[in-house]
């Protein structure tokens, strides 16, 4: 295979577990470190040159993206979990609610919700600790680090 030239690094057909990762909305560490352990994960079938200063290292390792798209179809427990609809809530977007409440309405249990209070991105809450519902359900449907195992 040809080495890809700069003004097209990936050559179609083909990717880098950076770039698949983002697209199936993980993180790289999760797919590098846990995913590509499990048995079954494509090999890789090519690697891009280096980008070194010195030229030294190692390039990224390029995957076959049919073959990597495949093999995540065919793993069940690694699907994300769905995403929860504003209408199965039957609240309006504008109503306010406490961290409880929307744990609650989502099924889950108090200390799952309120753990992310902390994390970049979380809605700001009122003065009285109450959240807009649709800023919750955005933040809790895209939240980083959803299940990466």
């Amino acid at each position: 295979m040809a080495p890809p030239s700069d003004a097209d690094p990936v050559p179609p057909g083909l990717t880098t577990l950076r770039l698949w990762a983002s697209r199936h909305g993980r993180t790289l560490e999760a797919v590098r470190h846990k995913w590509r352990k499990q048995a079954g994960f494509p090999d890789p079938v090519g690697e891009l040159p280096s980008r070194g200063r010195r030229g030294g290292g190692r390039g990224q390792l390029l995957f076959d993206e049919a073959a990597l798209d495949a093999w995540l179809a065919a793993q069940a427990h690694l699907a994300p979990p769905e995403r929860i609809d504003l209408t199965a809530l039957r609240a309006d977007p504008d109503d306010r609610v406490t961290l409880s409440r929307f744990a609650a309405m989502i099924g889950k249990d108090r200390k799952t919700v309120t753990q992310h209070r902390s994390r970049p991105g979380f809605p700001d809450g009122d003065p009285d600790g109450r959240y807009r519902v649709g800023d919750l359900l955005q933040y809790w449907n895209e939240r980083p680090g959803r299940r990466t195992i």
